[in-house]
């Protein structure tokens, strides 16, 4: 899949056989699938350098974002959109690692707050820069335009589908 150029297309055999398909829409969920696939498969590429998943890489984000700011852990899920039990094994992962630390929440006891620590701070200062240029070269077939012609699209995608 890796070398095929061009959006993928419905063939005729298949809307022969399924009447009612819309292939616009086919066309759309096939190739935004492909899309995120190879995007995914860049992005680990570079990540797994640093012993990082996507998903570890963008908690570090989270917590890097809120600027000193501890996060409990169901504000790192909800920005994720990941479940409670993925939170809990990611940062289980980051804090054997020493890029995070938890600890008892200052007003509630039952619950806990997520730091970033200054180690995982300097992995990103490290990564960032290659991180952004693998980005850039990732999507260097779209112009400035184009890239935000994509991410309107996606938007509008994404909130039909988020209700």
């Amino acid at each position: 899949m890796k070398g095929r150029k061009g959006p993928l297309r419905v063939s005729d055999v298949l809307q022969r056989e399924f009447p009612d398909i819309d292939p616009g829409a086919t066309e759309v969920c096939i190739n935004l699938l492909r899309a995120e696939g190879l995007v995914a498969g860049g992005l680990s590429s570079y990540l797994r350098r640093y012993d990082l998943t996507i998903a570890m890489f963008n908690v570090l984000m989270i917590l890097r974002g809120a600027e000193g700011a501890p996060l409990c852990p169901h504000e790192i899920g909800d920005r994720l959109l990941v479940t409670r039990g993925t939170v809990t094994g990611l940062l289980d992962s980051l804090e054997h690692r020493g890029l995070v630390e938890r600890a008892q929440h200052p007003e509630d006891r039952r619950m806990v707050s997520v730091s970033i620590t200054e180690r995982a701070l300097a992995l990103l200062e490290d990564l960032l820069p290659g991180h952004w240029a693998n980005e850039r070269d990732m999507l260097a077939g779209l112009s400035d335009r184009e890239k935000n012609s994509l991410v309107r699209l996606l938007g509008k995608v994404q909130g039909s589908l988020s209700g």
